[in-house]
């Protein structure tokens, strides 16, 4: 009996032993199942990572693609309208020039700020332009002296300067300006202009710097053309000597007035023209070179009693004309009187010597189209009652009458047409 106790106690201790290496087996092949299922997952997501990982690359580089091929388009168009933009500037008004500037400079950087200033030569500040759509109230600045901020240290120094970089494009000590990030300066003739600034720039490609460079010199250069042209065009129309309008500009704008005024449906146009005063004694007298100096003297006085739309004109030696558009002859009598009396009380010199003691005019009036059917006509009938003035003692107006003889019915009808 002990025998066979022994031999089933030991085969229980077997059978345990078994029991427990099956079971320890069975365990570690599970749990190494187990660990394989856990990694599969993890390298399962980690490829998923990277495949969504390269998917936002291949989107990101799409898209930087996609924008450098609309950055590269806008610059081609540009490019190949140059020639356009600067006919377009050339002929543009110039009111229209500065609008036309900051366009283009917007349609080239994406800023979200475009500023023009110009140099002010008498207090020696750049002040801020104004462009349609702009509010200068919403600014804080609206003018720098040279070396103030980025606008005027760009004016100072003649190049393009950018917010917080020196000029090596090392990080430097942040400007004051928070709005203004790039700063390009317009000279003419190696004269400064004034400066072109924008604000910050919508995903920035590193051309903006060339950019403004160009934008710059095609400013200057327009601007140079438009003064050559300008004073061109002034000489051509001016006279030299009393800085009137000549006999050939006048004709032009008259030209323009009737064309106006028969579109208005015959608004009228008055001619005043008028001659000094025994200008011979006076220059017999004195001197040509005194008479020459009463018409540079008298020549100011009549532009500034003649508003702004009139244009006067040196007629002849020393005859005048001034053409009043839309003024009635009666209210062209009015102005004609006041220069006759502004002229006559001048103190011009030698003014004694003349045969009245003063400088005088006589001068006649004429209307289009009451009185005539052309300005030529008009001017024809104005000279008739000029005459009419010297006959009658000189120093004095005499508007055209369009009736000789008094008829209520015709005084009526005239009287309404004015």
């Amino acid at each position: 009996m002990d025998d066979l106790s022994m031999i089933m106690a030991v085969s229980s201790i077997i059978g345990m032993i078994v029991v427990g290496v099956v079971t320890y087996r069975r365990g570690k092949l599970t749990g190494r199942r187990e660990q394989e299922q856990t990694d599969n997952k993890k390298q399962r997501e980690a490829f998923q990572k990277d495949i969504f990982s390269r998917d936002e690359q291949i989107q990101n580089l799409r898209e930087e693609i996609h924008n450098i091929y609309y950055l590269n388009r806008r610059y081609l168009t540009f490019m190949m309208n140059v020639s356009a933009i600067i006919h377009r500037l050339n002929t543009a008004k110039s009111d229209e020039v500065i609008s036309t500037t900051l366009n283009l400079v917007r349609d080239l950087i994406l800023a979200d700020m475009v500023e023009l200033y110009r140099l002010d030569v008498v207090d020696n500040r750049l002040k801020k332009l104004g462009a349609p759509g702009q509010n200068e109230n919403d600014e804080k600045r609206v003018s720098y002296s040279l070396g103030e901020g980025i606008v005027g240290m760009a004016a100072r120094d003649g190049m393009v300067k950018i917010r917080g970089r020196d000029d090596k494009g090392n990080v430097s000590q942040k400007d004051t300006d928070s709005q203004l990030w790039m700063a390009a300066p317009i000279n003419i003739g190696g004269h400064l202009f004034g400066v072109i600034a924008i604000g910050q720039v919508k995903n920035p490609t590193g051309n903006e710097n060339n950019l403004m460079k160009i934008i710059a010199d095609i400013g200057g250069m327009v601007l140079v053309n438009r003064s050559i042209i300008g004073e061109a065009e002034r000489e051509a129309n001016t006279d030299p000597l009393t800085g009137l309008s000549n006999r050939r500009h006048f004709f032009q704008m008259t030209q323009i007035s009737v064309d106006k005024s028969i579109m208005e449906g015959n608004t009228p146009i008055s001619i005043f023209l008028f001659d000094i005063d025994d200008f011979k004694n006076y220059n017999d007298k004195n001197g040509h070179e005194a008479g020459d100096e009463l018409l540079r003297e008298l020549g100011s006085l009549v532009l500034n009693v003649t508003r702004k739309g009139s244009v006067a004109a040196r007629y002849g030696g020393e005859e005048f004309i001034v053409m009043l558009p839309g003024i009635t002859k009666v209210d062209a009598t009015i102005y004609a009187e006041r220069l006759r009396e502004n002229i006559a009380v001048h103190p011009f010199p030698h003014r004694e010597k003349q045969p009245r003691g003063c400088v005088s005019i006589s001068g006649g009036i004429a209307c289009f189209p009451f009185d005539a059917r052309s300005i030529k006509d008009a001017i024809k009938l104005a000279d008739e009652s000029l005459y009419r003035a010297k006959s009658e003692g000189k120093n004095c107006v005499i508007a055209h009458e369009s009736f000789l003889f008094s008829d209520p019915d015709v005084e009526k009808e005239t009287d309404s047409s004015f």
